[in-house]
């Protein structure tokens, strides 16, 4: 087999590169020789994860598609600490990226089954407060091409940067309650009749009609009173007037004509 380089890192001091090779192996050198210092034998199949630590530059940490995760120091050449994601009843779940903190106390990874990893000091209470499955309503919902080859959300022909923020759903598409809602950008504020989505029936790619988020609780115009339709009342008069001025400043205006006789001249 040909060796292949498949990911590549410097340390936090730019001293060594680490390169990760198809054989499995990670190589350490030394960024101002080139000489090879390290071979670091643990991983069993392509690695793509490379990740410095933010400020010790002894510290790399690895993961691959064996579902490994590794911390080296690459000054010995020596492991310090291994995790092995084991998923119970499907095997091992291959990672496919990993992050430091910024204050490097914590990392954390996401895996090929959609599980995200957080690995640090302290205890998990504060992460026990969010459900244990988070997605998007909007995360496997079609889209389609327009005239002009952009994208668009097949169900709201809408682009997908103008939709309103998603909500959270369990894994089968359940919404969950209006406390965790308001954990999604761009609903922090938002009133409680706002946090409740509608639900329709959706049919999927197999035939199955299940039901599933179909987008935002509209609110009667009872509940929200008269304020928002006087209001829009006023924004609609306002642009009216612009477009009528704006028009009347495009029109030519003609000239007067000389001592008045003759044609008027163009302005």
């Amino acid at each position: 087999m040909k060796p292949k380089v498949t990911m590549i890192a410097w340390n936090q001091n730019d001293n060594y590169v680490v390169t990760a090779v198809n054989n499995h192996l990670l190589k350490v050198w030394n960024s101002c020789t080139g000489q090879l210092l390290h071979d670091l034998v643990g991983h069993t199949d392509e690695v793509f994860v490379l990740e410095p630590h933010p400020f010790d530059s002894r510290i790399m940490l690895s993961a691959g598609h064996d579902g490994n995760v590794f911390i080296w120091d690459i000054t010995k050449g020596t492991k310090t600490k291994h995790y092995f994601n084991m998923i119970e009843g499907q095997g091992h779940g291959a990672v496919f990226d990993c992050k430091f903190s910024p204050d490097g106390q914590h990392f954390a990874c996401t895996d090929s089954h959609g599980h995200l990893l957080i690995f640090g000091f302290g205890c998990s209470r504060p992460y026990e407060k969010i459900p244990d499955q988070m997605f998007f309503h909007t995360d496997y919902r079609p889209l389609i091409r327009d005239s002009n080859n952009y994208v668009l959300d097949e169900q709201t022909q809408q682009a997908p940067h103008l939709m309103p923020p998603p909500f959270l759903v369990d894994v089968d598409g359940n919404p969950h309650p209006t406390q965790y809602q308001r954990l999604v950008p761009g609903r922090e504020n938002c009133a409680d009749e706002h946090l409740i989505p509608q639900l329709g029936y959706v049919a999927t790619s197999d035939g199955e009609v299940v039901e599933q988020v179909i987008g935002q609780q509209t609110v009667d115009q009872e509940e929200q009173g008269l304020e928002p339709s006087i209001l829009d009342g006023m924004i609609r008069q306002l642009q009216l007037e612009q477009d009528q001025r704006t028009a009347a400043e495009q029109e030519p205006a003609p000239s007067a004509p000389q001592n008045g006789e003759g044609t008027p001249r163009r302005g």
